[in-house]
């Protein structure tokens, strides 16, 4: 099955060959000479003179898609020129509403800003958040995210009805989709600093994730599907602090649990999907199910005793200029930029069991999409390596044939093609001849092809550009196993995972994840004796939650 795939999109070596020579500039040093990525998150910008051009709200409608058009096909851009553009229509958008400048109904600066640490706090200037000026940088980069996610929200839901269904299906989501690592943090201390600071659309792009991470990102998935998140939290902030738990769904007056670090719902009784914090209060075993002879679970019953609801949201969602942006975009283009986060927390307050000495709910701002940016701008240079060892991969760019004309000529173009693979895939376009799988194939040179390139080019470079070549491949081979994993093609899954992967390359940065997902392929073939092994191989992070499921699955066999 695999075989008939990779036939759909041919990449000729002599191409190959010549896009090596292009490869130089981007192998030469550490990290690519052009990335994706566009510049590191700044602090919103502050409110600046307005322009106020006599201009009609078709134009101003237009010039709002314009650039959310641009940003839905970054693939097709150069990035540097694409947020430019992206920027300048913004604030055209933004500068022609007139004197009375952006409406947006009952905005204000949310209440919970100011139970921040002040040094979370001041990284950004209260009369940035109401300023109607964007930034080329930062604002830019929080609506391309928030693009992706709302992607991947409407195509990961599925036909998902009901709000837990469609909770389940967007959490499986993440936990195939973000392979699991320990950095960063839940929450930062000097022993563990953590150095893998990214924002959202990192994350996404790089398909690795902590469990703060796969967290953060579960939570705005939620939001994009129209429903309530929060993060719930145990401790107490004068006898040891606050300690973010897992991310909960709200929904019918309750908080249904999902463990991020386990990669599963958290069970309920008699045999349900998924606990909520009032049954985990109300019968101590289900949280006693999730330990093991050599590790207690970290939180039992006893530990939530009045729960903290911590709500995710960063500084652009709590900005008036998205909250006018959000009310404007309809339809296809419908994007939840914005977050009314004392609203969120008062809906969650009441569906999680309150302290009984409690004087008042017990909410306030999660502090993690705030300590990425205080982290990112104080050691700009360690954030800035860690996401160039996983994404520099990304502006690897490929001569691809365009098919003979008329005239009978031959044409090329530059492609990233594992770049364009991911944003595909996003947008859960993944088949045809612009789809997901065409462009993580184009990724997939063979090695006579890559060594052919390799002798195009400078013997300094040789190295970097091989290296380039062969982790495109990797990357692109695991997503292929992923991606056909989640259509249900369990037997194209099992090649890609399996063979393609931890056969070929056991080392490689995905062999966790890959065993994990190669499992899962296996249970839905019915090969439920490969994949409790499987399972209990498993070392990664995620190790806890694989020997959980390898015993469900042998206990349902004995039964």
């Amino acid at each position: 099955m695999a075989a008939r795939i990779a036939r759909m999109a041919p990449l000729h070596s002599a191409a190959l060959a010549a896009a090596a020579l292009w490869l130089i500039g981007a192998c030469g040093g550490c990290g690519p000479s052009r990335s994706p990525a566009p510049p590191a998150a700044t602090e919103p910008a502050p409110p600046q003179g307005r322009v106020m051009p006599a201009v009609s709200e078709d134009v101003r409608e237009q010039l709002l898609d314009g650039a959310v058009a641009v940003l839905d096909r970054l693939e097709d851009y150069d990035e540097e020129a694409a947020y430019a553009q992206v920027f300048d229509r913004l604030n055209q958008w933004s500068h022609a509403a007139g004197p009375a400048g952006l409406k947006v109904d009952g905005w204000r600066v949310d209440p919970l800003l100011a139970g921040l640490p002040s040094r979370l706090r001041d990284a950004v200037k209260a009369e940035s958040l109401g300023s109607e000026v964007f930034d080329v940088g930062s604002d830019v980069t929080a609506i391309r995210d928030q693009r992706w996610l709302a992607g991947i929200a409407a195509m990961a839901r599925g036909d998902a009805v009901e709000d837990l269904a469609i909770a389940v299906n967007l959490f499986r989501w993440t936990v195939r989709s973000l392979a699991l690592v320990s950095d960063p943090p839940m929450v930062a201390t000097d022993a563990t600093p953590g150095s893998r600071w990214f924002l959202t659309g990192e994350i996404l792009l790089s398909g690795r994730a902590s469990p703060a991470q796969r967290s953060w990102v579960f939570l705005q998935l939620l939001r994009h599907a129209g429903l309530d998140g929060v993060m719930l939290a145990t401790g107490d902030p004068d006898r040891g602090g606050v300690r973010p738990w897992v991310p909960a769904l709200i929904s019918g007056g309750e908080a249904w649990l999902f463990e991020p670090t386990y990669g599963m719902p958290i069970p309920g009784p008699d045999g349900t999907e998924v606990a909520t914090a009032r049954q985990a209060v109300a019968d101590p075993s289900i949280l006693e199910r999730l330990s093991f002879p050599d590790r207690r679970y970290p939180v039992q019953a006893a530990d939530m005793e009045g729960l903290w609801v911590l709500v995710a949201a960063d500084p652009w969602s709590l900005s008036k200029r998205m909250a006018a942006v959000e009310a404007q975009l309809v339809g296809a283009r419908a994007t939840e930029l914005a977050v009314d986060a004392a609203a969120v927390a008062d809906r969650a307050a009441r569906a999680v069991p309150a302290a009984a000495a409690a004087a008042e709910p017990r909410t306030a701002l999660w502090e993690f999409p705030w300590e990425v940016l205080v982290r990112r701008k104080a050691e700009p240079s360690r954030t800035r390596a860690a996401v160039s060892g996983e994404l520099a991969v990304m502006s690897a760019t490929l001569a691809q044939g365009t098919g003979v004309d008329r005239e009978g000529r031959g044409g090329t173009r530059l492609v990233r093609p594992l770049y364009a693979a991911r944003l595909r895939e996003f947008r859960g376009q993944w088949d045809g001849p612009d789809g997901a799988k065409v462009s993580y194939l184009a990724a997939r040179p063979g090695r006579q092809s890559i060594a052919e390139a390799v002798t195009r080019v400078p013997p300094e470079q040789a190295d970097a550009v091989r290296r380039l070549f062969e982790q495109m491949k990797e990357d692109a081979t695991y997503w292929l196993g992923a991606l056909t994993l989640a259509e249900g093609d369990f037997g194209t899954a099992v090649d890609y995972l399996g063979r393609m992967t931890l056969e070929s390359s056991p080392d490689s940065r995905w062999a966790d994840a890959a065993r994990t997902n190669l499992a899962r392929a296996c249970i839905g073939l019915g090969r439920t004796d490969e994949a409790v092994t499987l399972l209990r191989a498993d070392a990664s992070p995620q190790r806890f939650g694989s020997r959980f499921l390898a015993d469900e699955l042998q206990n349902a066999g004995k039964r």
